[in-house]
């Protein structure tokens, strides 16, 4: 008997007998732990069998066992089972392999120190020279330590007061900071969206956790046309006042809504503190927005949906930045040195 864990959210366990054993093997015969058989076991061919099974959501390792007793094949003959078999739903750093039906397809943990992983993650600085949008006053820096830094699992993304004369393509920004995008690196349409991180508590800032719509999966070549393509705001945050650091907010946009786009806000004392799980799940029909499995904000496919209600059948791609100041940040205080934005994981289920 051997175990794997396959495309779907499932265990497949394989059992292979010397002779058929006919219809004398089948799911009762196999006692399942920390899961749930889906149908009976499948019949490969004349000694091949599998039976898929779905985690329990709390489940680390989902075992099958039959008992130990011989089976008897087709014309009456000896055949030996295998007796037990077991499959960790963790990979060897313990990440989940199976989250809500669905099986890891991307992830990212930080797991060595320095600049950000460059097979994963790129930098948007396009807009440095002629400043950037929504009124914000950083100028995003390309792999610059100081500004983006993997140190004991977790990626710090930081905006801090400084000149920015030495960078050739500077607007005159007086704050640096980083934008980490995976356009060119991954994208994807349809899953589950789960990224653990801690918010800046300094006034000024505007962290945000967010996805963009492209037209090509994965060529970099073709970036998004605001806001026609789609945009999925997993997080973002306000700065005006100590109490903006105290929630969070959800936004979809589509051409439709356009720049204000499809808002939820929701209590979050610990925001600035604490480590939380941002979320989304983005099915044919809808995207879920949430915070700790908890969901905020439903944005639902709209009757005769088009292109410019529902662009979110195309892929997206990740984007991770602290912005300081603009439409969202508020007024950067002037004893404002420096803050971060900590993220200990992002993880793609599909």
């Amino acid at each position: 008997m051997t175990s794997a864990v396959v495309p779907g959210g499932q265990v497949q366990f394989s059992f292979s007998f010397s002779a058929d054993v006919g219809s004398s093997f089948n799911a009762s015969t196999v006692l399942i732990t920390g899961g749930t058989k889906l149908a009976d076991v499948s019949r490969i061919d004349a000694t091949h069998y599998t039976l898929n099974v779905t985690p329990n959501p709390s489940a680390t390792t989902v075992g099958a066992s039959v008992a130990v007793h011989s089976f008897s094949d087709v014309n009456g003959g000896f055949n030996q089972a295998v007796a037990s078999a077991s499959q960790s739903v963790l990979d060897s750093a313990g990440v989940p392999l199976i989250v809500n039906g669905r099986t890891l397809a991307w992830h990212d943990e930080f797991a060595s120190n320095g600049l950000p992983d460059s097979s994963k993650w790129a930098y948007d600085t396009f807009r440095n020279a002629a400043g950037w949008y929504n009124g914000e006053q950083q100028y995003y820096a390309n792999a610059r330590l100081q500004n983006s830094a993997v140190s004991n699992g977790v990626l710090s993304i930081t905006a801090q007061r400084e000149s920015t004369s030495a960078f050739a393509d500077n607007g005159g920004q007086a704050f640096t900071s980083a934008r980490l995008i995976t356009l060119g690196k991954y994208s994807f349409t349809y899953g589950f969206l789960q990224v653990r991180a801690k918010l800046p508590c300094s006034l000024g800032t505007w962290p945000a956790i967010w996805m963009l719509g492209i037209l090509t999966d994965n060529s970099g070549t073709t970036s998004n046309a605001w806001p026609a393509w789609g945009e999925i705001d997993l997080m973002e945050q306000r700065g005006f006042t100590n109490v903006d650091k105290q929630s969070v907010l959800g936004t979809v946009h589509t051409a439709v809504s356009g720049g204000s786009g499809t808002s939820v806000t929701t209590s979050l004392p610990d925001a600035c503190t604490a480590f939380h799980n941002y979320q989304l799940t983005w099915s044919v029909n809808s995207l879920q927005i949430g915070v700790d499995d908890v969901v905020y904000n439903t944005y639902t496919r709209p009757a005769n949906a088009g292109t410019n209600t529902w662009p979110f059948d195309q892929p997206q791609y990740l984007l991770l930045n602290l912005a300081l100041g603009g439409t969202l940040g508020g007024t950067v205080p002037a004893n404002f040195s420096s803050d971060s934005m900590q993220v200990q994981s992002v993880r793609v289920y599909q």
